[in-house]
């Protein structure tokens, strides 16, 4: 199944890569074909959509980033981001506006989202690069309910 998933991925690849003019040229022995004709100049057109495109998306990266380290810095209560935080942070870029919008409305903060966003980052400190499943599980409850469970709870801090 993973060959033939990989097969298909590398030929749909190299079929992209193809180059679409001159790909019908056709070779004969006197020599190359005859140059092609340039294009109009009313037919040329340039873009600008690809860089500022690629700012945005800098920018929602930096803020993510910058929000994060202000946030694991604060002396009274360090933490990670909370989601909903998070997807704001990002919506720094209009792109990513409808996520911050999606994300406030299914899921707002409350004591349960910021009491998981303190475990996780205190397991993240002990345990860096650790496996976070458990602290995004317990993140759904305290989105879906309101609360953590006991369980949950103790669950979690015998993580760390």
């Amino acid at each position: 199944m993973r060959k033939s998933s990989l097969v298909t991925i590398l030929a749909a690849v190299a079929f992209a890569a193809l180059p679409l003019s001159g790909a019908n040229a056709v070779f004969n022995e006197d020599g190359p074909p005859p140059p092609s004709k340039p294009p109009h100049a009313s037919s040329t057109h340039k873009s600008h959509i690809g860089p500022w495109v690629v700012g945005c998306v800098m920018a929602s990266a930096g803020s993510l980033i910058i929000g994060t380290i202000v946030q694991a810095n604060d002396s009274n209560d360090p933490r990670q981001l909370t989601i909903n935080e998070a997807a704001w942070h990002s919506a720094v870029c209009p792109f990513f506006l409808p996520l911050a919008l999606l994300v406030q409305s299914t899921c707002p903060d409350n004591k349960a989202t910021y009491q998981v966003a303190r475990l996780a980052f205190r397991f993240l400190r002990r345990h860096p690069g650790g496996n976070q499943s458990p602290f995004t599980n317990a993140y759904a409850e305290a989105c879906h309910t309101g609360r953590l469970s006991h369980a949950t709870r103790v669950y979690l801090r015998s993580l760390i």
